[in-house]
């Protein structure tokens, strides 16, 4: 089909859609409402990304051992985990006090000093052992089972609890045993220390209620603001009508402005707990690791937030008037006519392969996986559509006659009096306002390419 008689049919049709247009105020007030919704969309995403990563730290055994894993391979919070180590083992034991005992007279007043150096090289020596994997293995299944724990007594699971006295504990007896073995310290030293060794306290019987409130809400968080999000960018495209496009263009924007939100919030959050919670200079570096570990998994789901946000903002993009965007739907129009198989199976295997270069952790990380990897393939497929659509005689690049693609780079193709013709009328159509400035562009498009 010429293109002047594809534009006929479809200024024919242009023009029927015009007169039945809904009236201007009514599609302004669907247009301010479809943005707001896009807003009240993007900030849900916001509070739900939040909660799944609140959860997913403090409620997921498995990541929660993940995470206490990573933290004891920072250098620093080793090295303050082993001052704290040596520090319980030196009081518990009294070094001073035996070294005065078994040196000779003329030496015992070089009796601090020694405790003082042999003190040093225990804070060496307790980091380094913390580094070695049976210590690192000991931990984790240690923080695992106290998470365990913590999750059976917050969700109601009383029977499985191990409660020591009115509180969860983490115990870091069996711990300090093994590091205070490899240090050097003798059996009834490292007996010692175990006795006076604290364990941490986790949770005490008077918060259970508070904090069981606290669990629920924070499931109701990372699950229900999600679908009403959706549910909110979903009125808003139902409601944008022509400008459909738009507005999931906007909605790229904010997701990937969201994701940019949290990087931002993560790293003046992080500066601003260490500075104002922390004063003592040497325990600042650890303090950073700990609250770069916590929060890595929030910056991983703000990263792939934008990247989805760019993804489809580039899929915009292509869907739209421009000159290129259309001559790029025109090259592809024949492989999106002739093989749509191959098409969506090239995004299916682009998928696969993210998965295995990052997977996707925990089940809520997996939903949301699944609901973009849907939302993917409906926009490919409207955009397959839209191409087919348009150009619906476009033949591949090798079909084409080598002179009409040689004529056509060096821009000498004639251009018919009908194309002309049709030109002038599309102008007067959007003089007199029926067509938009997108439905002109796009047809104006279609004509000169």
């Amino acid at each position: 089909m010429r293109p002047a008689r594809r534009f006929s049919s479809r200024v024919a049709q242009v023009t029927v859609n015009a007169a039945s247009r809904e009236p201007e105020p009514r599609r302004r007030n669907h247009r301010v409402l479809a943005g707001v919704l896009v807003a009240l969309g993007a900030l849900c995403i916001l509070v739900s990304t939040v909660g799944v990563w609140v959860r997913d730290v403090a409620l997921d055994s498995d990541v929660w051992a993940d995470t206490s894993s990573q933290l004891l391979e920072s250098e620093n919070v080793r090295d303050v985990l082993g001052v704290y180590i040596v520090d319980q083992a030196y009081s518990a034991t009294d070094a001073q006090a035996r070294l005065e005992e078994t040196l000779p007279t003329n030496l015992k007043p070089l009796a601090g000093a020694i405790a003082s150096q042999v003190r040093s090289l225990a804070y060496q020596s307790a980091s380094r052992a913390l580094a070695r994997p049976r210590v690192q293995e000991l931990w984790r299944s240690t923080n695992r089972a106290v998470n365990a724990q913590l999750v059976a007594l917050l969700e109601g699971d009383t029977e499985r609890l191990q409660v020591s006295g009115d509180a969860v504990v983490l115990d870091l007896d069996q711990i300090v045993a093994d590091v205070a073995g490899q240090v050097g310290l003798g059996t009834s030293t490292t007996e010692a220390v175990q006795a006076r060794v604290e364990p941490v306290v986790v949770l005490r019987s008077d918060q259970l209620s508070t904090a069981q409130r606290a669990v629920e809400a924070l499931k109701a968080v990372s699950f229900w603001p999600l679908i009403f999000g959706l549910l909110c960018w979903g009125g808003a495209v139902y409601l944008a009508g022509s400008r459909r496009r738009e507005t999931v263009r906007n909605m790229a924007i904010s997701l990937a402005v969201v994701g940019l939100l949290l990087l931002i919030v993560i790293r003046v959050a992080g500066n601003g707990i260490v500075d104002g919670l922390v004063k003592a200079e040497s325990v600042k570096p650890a303090v950073h690791d700990v609250w770069s570990v916590l929060t890595s998994l929030l910056a991983e789901s703000a990263e792939a937030g934008i990247a989805v946000g760019l993804i489809a903002l580039l899929g915009t993009w292509f869907a739209g008037p421009g000159a290129r965007a259309t001559a790029g739907r025109r090259r592809l129009a024949p492989t999106f006519r002739d093989r749509p198989l191959l098409v969506h199976g090239a995004l299916a295997a682009a998928l696969l392969l993210f998965l295995l270069w990052g997977p996707a952790g925990t089940p809520r990380r997996l939903i949301t996986l699944v609901i973009v990897a849907i939302l993917a393939f409906v926009g490919l497929e409207l955009l397959r559509r839209q191409a087919v659509r348009e150009f619906p005689d476009a033949q591949p690049a090798h079909h084409r006659p080598l002179a009409h693609l040689g004529a056509v780079r060096r821009g000498e193709q004639q251009r018919p009096a009908e194309r002309l013709q049709s030109l002038e009328r599309l102008a007067a159509l959007h003089e007199r306002g029926a067509l938009s400035d997108e439905e002109y562009e796009a047809e104006k498009a279609l004509l000169t390419v």
